[in-house]
Formats: structure tokens, C-alpha cells, sequence
């Protein structure tokens, strides 16, 4: 007997849409087809919803202080929203940059954690063999260098160095000069036989141009954020985070390289911190809204949603398990139906922030159910149980 069996769904890949059943037997995707070959304890009608993978969000800020309650509000927040699996931003009052700090990280998200995760680690010039033993450890997903000057970042002549270590997955171009030295510096390090990488946070079309005609020579990966595919600095001029609120023009110029399908991933980049705050803004519990509404104003399609939000972040991080609705998979799911919005209202949001740039504004409702490893977790916003039940991550 199945533990669960959703009935009828629409089901939406990057490849097409298909109505189905879908069997969840311990935690994993049992079945996918017409006809289930034995019943369930719990079935759930789906007839005329979308069903999705879980959303992956690739860099998040759970962890501002070293206080685990924020880390359990904000995956809360994140869960209800539709994202079942997060990776942590390594920065903080107690960044992650050895053994050490990835270790005390860890075992804050492993006992308070709503939704699965994984944690980025800082990469440094002088801590490349602290990274890759936490990462052989099962500490970390990736290491994360962030290119300029200031704490936590290095300089663009380290980054070929860098990118030779056995843990660097992304690099982060907070402060790329008008030249685009940072961007060129990424790409030489890339052509000297460098290990692929992936750009977080692309936000200009300066770095699209220099980007997109070597995506298909070079193994590089893109990501954007939703406050640079929503917010402008003509409209929104007040937001504060890093990379900043962009020209109206950037912000059309990103949504152009989505409907191309030259960007390979959405990211929250949320940080649970009040309106003053300069590092970043909140976001995770509103991304899938977002972008669902994008999806019935036509600037999406669904399945270019689910390539966005699902199946491009958990390739991007070798998540094989996540990002996909396929037998053998987690079963991570998000059960939706399409076509409302309504406006935000910031008393109704999880997240400790506090405020949203997005108030006021319109987005899809949260999804009618989300489900963690065949658990039903959250139902149109509200959380289910009482416990988190979010786990580490395995990367391929």
C-alpha cells in the first residue's frame, strides 16, 4: 500500500504537462501514470491543479546571528510559500569559513530547519582545504566566492585559484565595476581550465551581454533574483541590497534572457532583516508567488516556471533527488491552481522582517498544498504539525 496518492494532477515539467497519478511510498515518488497498482492510506483529489517539484532556493539567509529560532521562522515562512529545500548564504555574525563554523551552521538547521537544506561555505583566499573537508564531511553543498573587496570577499586575481578547489560551485558578483573587469576575470578563469561555476545574482545587462555569448562554449550557469525581475531603482528607490535595486532597463533586459531561457535559475537571496537593513531584503516566502503571477500577466510560461524554480537550481546544485517529478524522487510537492492574484499585505507574512518591498503589489496565493517527503506541511499558507522535519541535503 502507497502512503499517498494524488489524483488527476497536471503535472508541469520544462518539458511539457501530463495528467496523472502520483504514488509517494516512504518519502520517495513510487509511481507516476494512469493507474496506480495498489491503494493508498491518503488520497488526495487533484483534478484541474498543477502539480510541481518542490521549489529549490539556492541562496538564503537564515542564520543573520547564530540564533536557531530565526532559522525555524523564516524556513516556516520559505515552506509555506512552496520551497521544500534551501541552501544558506555562508555570511552572518558567524560566517561560514572552516570546519568549524560549518559544522555549528549545520547543526542549527539540522533541529530547527522547516524544509530541507544545504549550506554555501565562504571561499577565501587561504581556506580552500577548510571548504573541501566540510564538504567531504557533509557539511556543505558548495563554496561560494564573492568577488571585490570587504569581508568575506576576494580579490578578482585570487578567483582562478580559487575555482581549482574541489568545492567552489558559485561565484557572486556583488560589486562588478562599470568595465566589467569582475565578469572578465570569471570568464578568463573559466577559459584556463577552471571547474564550471555558477554566477548567483546576475542583475545587469552588462553582465547578460558578456555572459550569454559563451554559455554554450564555456560550463558557466546564471541566476537572477526576483527583486531584480520586479523592482527598479526608478520605481523602488528606497530598497537596499547587494547587488542594488537595478535601472528600469536591466530589469526588461532580465525578463528578456527568461523568456529566452538564458538564465537558469530563480534565488530569493532573502535576508530576514528590517527596512534599515543594506544586506538584502526578505523574499523566499513570496519568490513562488511571484513568479506565478508572472506566469498568468504572460511574461512565463509554467513550464519555464518550473525550469526557473525546480529543475535548473537542484542541477545547478547536484540536488539528483530534487526538482523533478519522477519515480525515485523526494517527494517534494507543491499542488497549486492557476490564474488568481491578489495583493500582498505584510501582516499576513510569516517572516520576521517585518515588511516586503513587495506590499501592496500583486501575487498568485500560496499553494493549496505542499507536501516534504510525502508529508503534507502547509495548506494555502498555513504550516501543518508542530515539528520541523527539513533534512541535509545530498549532492551528487
Amino acid at each position: 500500500m502507497y502512503d499517498l496518492i494524488l489524483r488527476d494532477a497536471t503535472l508541469v515539467s520544462p518539458r511539457g504537462r501530463l495528467v496523472a497519478d502520483v504514488a509517494v511510498a516512504d518519502g520517495r515518488i513510487a509511481y507516476v501514470g494512469p493507474r496506480p497498482p495498489r491503494p493508498a492510506r491518503i488520497e488526495i483529489p487533484a483534478m484541474g491543479k498543477f502539480l510541481i517539484p518542490g521549489v529549490v532556493d539556492t541562496a538564503v539567509q537564515f542564520d543573520p546571528n547564530g540564533d536557531p529560532g530565526i532559522w525555524e521562522r523564516e524556513s516556516r515562512a520559505a515552506l509555506s510559500g512552496g520551497i521544500t529545500t534551501v541552501i544558506a548564504l555562508p555570511g552572518g555574525d558567524h560566517p561560514v569559513v572552516d570546519r568549524a563554523s560549518a559544522r555549528r551552521r549545520f547543526e542549527h538547521a539540522a533541529t530547527r530547519s522547516w524544509c530541507d537544506f544545504g549550506l554555501w561555505g565562504a571561499a577565501l583566499h587561504d581556506n580552500l582545504a577548510e571548504m573541501d573537508a566540510a564538504r567531504a564531511e557533509g557539511l556543505l553543498v558548495g563554496a561560494l566566492a564573492a568577488v571585490g573587496t570587504g569581508h568575506l570577499r576576494i580579490k578578482p586575481e585570487f578567483l582562478a585559484r580559487i575555482l581549482g578547489g574541489e568545492t567552489v560551485l558559485g561565484v557572486r558578483l556583488d560589486l562588478l565595476d562599470e568595465a566589467g573587469g569582475a565578469t572578465d576575470t570569471v570568464l578568463a578563469a573559466m577559459r584556463s581550465g577552471a571547474r564550471p561555476i555558477h554566477l548567483l545574482h546576475l542583475s545587469t545587462a552588462a553582465e547578460l551581454a558578456m555572459i550569454d555569448p559563451v554559455r554554450g562554449d564555456l560550463p558557466v550557469t546564471a541566476g537572477v533574483t526576483p527583486h531584480h525581475l520586479f523592482l527598479s531603482v526608478e520605481e523602488d528607490p528606497e530598497v537596499r541590497t547587494v547587488p542594488p535595486v537595478r535601472a528600469e532597463q536591466d530589469r526588461r533586459t532580465l525578463w528578456a534572457a527568461v523568456k529566452r531561457g538564458r538564465l537558469d535559475c530563480v534565488a530569493s537571496d532573502h535576508h530576514p532583516e528590517p527596512m534599515s537593513g543594506n544586506a538584502g531584503i526578505p523574499g523566499a516566502e513570496l519568490m513562488f508567488p511571484l513568479m506565478l503571477s508572472a506566469v498568468k500577466y504572460g511574461r512565463l510560461s509554467l513550464e519555464s516556471l518550473v525550469a526557473l524554480c525546480c529543475e535548473g537550481p537542484a542541477r545547478v546544485m547536484g540536488l539528483s533527488t530534487k526538482g523533478r517529478v519522477e519515480r525515485g524522487c523526494d517527494a517534494d510537492l507543491v499542488l497549486f491552481s492557476e490564474g488568481e492574484v491578489a495583493r500582498i499585505h505584510e501582516d499576513t507574512l510569516i517572516s520576521g522582517a517585518g515588511w516586503s518591498p513587495y506590499a501592496q503589489r500583486e501575487a498568485a496565493p500560496k499553494p493549496d498544498l505542499v507536501l516534504l517527503h510525502g508529508r503534507q506541511v502547509a495548506a494555502r499558507g498555513r504550516l501543518l504539525g508542530d515539528l520541523p522535519g527539513g533534512r541535509a541535503v545530498a549532492t551528487a
